[in-house]
């Protein structure tokens, strides 16, 4: 877990920013649930994985709670009970932090900030794409130019082990595998729960299947599928997702492979991840899950949803040298001498009601000091009010980037500081 410095704080809650204004546009409402939830709750479908990283700890009333791993659990909750009866499709939205106990790396912490984005009540392959749009409109805003999707279908692998007479608990221990790239291990364990010879030659191909042209990627393994309908139907799904995109003209780098799995058990349909070269771990991820709300008690509700880690996406911004906003300058107001401090003050507050970032000194500093303090805090102007300019109701107006300076009367200065931005990286 970490703490953010100001510069660090600044672009993540850019970043946040960002997604909630996605969120708007795509008509998702914010809801916001605890961050400390029933343990039974978020590890109903975690996969064990997750489950074995959740923080969980007795409360003082003797219940078994968690810090929430992750947002879908408590969104299905809510389905299933206060939401229950709302119109659908219900859009949800949520933001904030998320809590696993992993080795901590490179772009990856015990705390984390998401994004999340859930269309409730929905089967039909619009709500798919929507995603899958809405997330690449969200790469795109932040300013990143190397990414990628990484797209599969659950139903492909899971049409096959069924097929093959291998129980949900069994393929579970097989998709915990796959998820960590153990694809060895993983058909070996699939031939010691039973799986058949030809299905374990057909399991190996849909491991190598992988492809940009999703038409040409999925022809050779349609043919090995021909006898298992389940795959064929998820196969079929996935190839009508991205010809509906393409339909649209929505293109975006796209990555096709039938043999990747999610750390979640509760998927149903086509999964997908946010990739960029500069990383090995992903910026985020989603897929189709039509099953879990019942599995809180809820009404059948079909479903798909996205996460996106903030502090992730903030990170490859970084690497890719991406300037994430042209922010509003900020100014200091340097009073010479106790005369000047109520007209510094009234300045102040005339600035601030325009909107611009304004903070005063009041440490009782030399101007030079006061400046060099201003320049280490990346203040982009300074003004300077001493008894001669207040006498000629003027200040001295100092740009921190250029370093020069003009005087300039208190109207001007009101004008010029609430139109100009200055690009910040």
């Amino acid at each position: 877990m970490r703490d953010f410095l100001p510069e660090d704080a600044t672009r993540l809650r850019y970043i946040e920013t960002t997604a909630r204004e996605a969120a708007k546009l795509y008509g998702f409402q914010e809801i916001i649930t605890p961050i400390v939830e029933h343990h039974e709750l978020l590890a109903a479908k975690s996969g064990e994985e997750i489950k074995a990283r959740i923080f969980a700890f007795d409360d003082l009333g003797g219940r078994k709670v968690a810090l929430r791993p992750e947002f879908t659990a408590s969104i299905a909750r809510l389905m299933a009970t206060t939401l229950r009866n709302e119109p659908k499709p219900i859009r949800l939205f949520s933001t904030g932090t998320l809590y696993r106990y992993d080795e901590p790396q490179f772009g990856r912490y015990r705390e984390f900030w998401q994004s999340n984005y859930e269309i409730m009540g929905s089967s039909r392959l619009e709500a798919d794409v929507e995603i899958l749009v809405l997330t690449d409109h969200l790469l795109r805003e932040v300013g990143l130019q190397k990414y990628w999707f990484k797209i599969g279908h659950v139903g492909i692998l899971r049409g096959l082990l069924t097929e093959e007479g291998l129980e949900d608990e069994k393929q579970n221990s097989i998709m915990q595998l796959l998820d960590t790239k153990q694809w060895k291990k993983s058909l070996d364990l699939a031939k010691e729960f039973g799986l058949s010879r030809r299905g374990g030659e057909i399991l190996k191909k849909i491991f190598e299947t992988k492809g940009s042209d999703v038409s040409k990627t999925l022809k050779p393994l349609r043919k090995e599928l021909k006898n298992y309908p389940k795959s064929v139907e998820a196969l079929e799904n996935l190839q009508q997702i991205i010809d509906l995109c393409l339909a649209a003209h929505i293109e975006f780098n796209t990555s096709i492979e039938t043999g990747f799995a999610r750390g979640l058990e509760y998927y149903t349909g086509i999964i997908f991840e946010l990739l960029v070269p500069e990383m090995n771990v992903a910026l985020g991820g989603g897929g189709r899950y039509d099953k879990l709300v019942e599995l809180f008690g809820g009404e059948p509700t079909p479903a798909v949803g996205v996460a996106h880690g903030l502090d992730r996406i903030a990170l490859a911004a970084d690497m890719q040298n991406v300037q994430l906003e042209s922010s509003p300058k900020t100014v200091a107001i340097i009073p010479i001498g106790d005369e000047a401090i109520p007209k510094a003050i009234s300045l102040a507050s005339k600035l601030r009601e325009k909107g611009v970032n304004t903070e005063m000194e009041i440490m009782g500093r030399k101007v030079s000091t006061s400046l060099q303090s201003s320049s280490r805090r990346k203040v982009t102007h300074a003004i300077i009010i001493g008894p001669k300019e207040i006498e000629e109701e003027k200040v001295m107006l100092r740009d921190m980037i250029k370093r020069v300076q003009n005087l300039v009367n208190i109207e001007e200065v009101l004008e010029l500081l609430s139109q100009r931005r200055i690009p910040v990286k």
